[in-house]
């Protein structure tokens, strides 16, 4: 089973902050229920999830920030389905 869009926030967010404890610390929250979030045994509160957002969201650079000759950024399949999607009718 694919892990879900929590799950995935959650382990970016422990990335970025150096692990699942100091993630921890930082929603406070106990650790035993973060792990449950993380394996999606059960969904955090909204509040919870928003501040791990936050956290992936501040090391993750705006659109339009990169350099002269860097790659262009990954385009979003989602939004060019929609427009393709669009255009058959």
């Amino acid at each position: 089973m694919a892990a879900s869009v929590i799950s995935r926030t959650l382990q970016r967010a422990a990335e970025i902050l150096g692990g699942r404890d100091k993630l921890s610390r930082q929603l406070r929250v106990p650790a035993k229920e973060l792990d449950r979030w993380i394996a999606d045994e059960v969904e955090p509160p909204r509040g919870v999830f928003l501040r791990a957002v936050d956290i992936v969201l501040e090391e993750t650079p705006a659109p339009g920030s990169s350099e002269p000759g860097d790659p262009p950024s990954p385009r979003d399949a989602s939004a060019a389905n929609d427009s393709a999607s669009a255009d058959c009718f």
